[in-house]
């Protein structure tokens, strides 16, 4: 039997799934940290036309959005999981405590899914003989939850500030090297491939039309790009700052 065929690939898949979502949230974070830092440095540069300056607010903003990223990541997965395991636990309470309701429950869950009144009684009864399959299948079934959800709360928050970082690198390097509107126009084009290629991604990991999701986080993209540039070279212009 071939490994693609062995039924006992199931044990890993959890374990892939957890996997995958790791590559999501480097993807997404990737994204963020592409967008902010561009629509910053091209307004930054279009309002100052000063290296220096534009430099400063990029590693600034940088830092501070991967920080940002990493905590919201972080504390969001953290309360998500702290409420599903109150909700996980005031079930596995109902299930010792009113069994024979929990069980009628089960069989409408079954009947939902189009199983049958005899053969979802069946189910349940058999279910009911494994208390530890039984808690799962409820858990599943009725709150639409993973008793043992992949991926941590700290591994969610290092893979979207890492990524957030790193990604905020593209538009600001093109100004250690040259200056002026050189300088946004490669940033520009530097981040709009890189954005293409997170939207490529994005899509597959999505089971989207590859090209048409990379084109729309391009435009998204080139949208907060272009802005950032006019907001910066009329914004000074308009409040007198110039």
């Amino acid at each position: 039997m071939s490994e693609q065929h062995n039924p006992e690939h199931v044990f890993n898949e959890k374990k892939r799934i957890g996997k995958l979502s790791q590559i999501r949230e480097l993807v997404f974070g990737a994204q963020d940290g592409l967008l902010v830092p561009l629509g910053v440095v091209t307004s930054v540069a279009g309002a100052f036309n000063n290296n220096h300056f534009v430099i400063v607010a990029g590693i600034s903003e940088a830092l501070a959005g991967a920080f940002s990223m990493a905590t919201g990541a972080y504390l969001s997965s953290q309360a998500e999981k702290q409420v599903h395991n109150a909700e996980i636990a005031k079930e596995t309470s109902a299930i010792l405590k009113y069994p024979n309701e929990e069980h009628e429950e089960m069989v409408l869950l079954f009947e939902k899914e189009g199983v049958s009144n005899d053969d979802a009684k069946k189910l349940t009864a058999i279910l009911s003989k494994h208390n530890g399959s039984f808690t799962t299948t409820m858990i599943q079934k009725e709150l639409g939850l993973d008793p043992e959800p992949p991926g941590t709360a700290m591994g969610d928050a290092l893979y979207v500030g890492l990524s957030y970082l790193i990604a905020a690198i593209i538009p600001l390097a093109p100004y250690f090297f040259t200056s002026g509107f050189k300088a946004i126009v490669i940033s520009m084009l530097a981040t709009f491939a890189a954005l293409f290629i997170i939207g490529f991604l994005k899509g597959k990991l999505a089971s989207l039309p590859y090209i048409r999701s990379g084109l729309e986080v391009l435009l998204v993209g080139a949208g907060a790009g272009i802005g950032g540039y006019f907001l910066g070279t009329f914004l000074p212009k308009l409040l007198h700052l110039e």
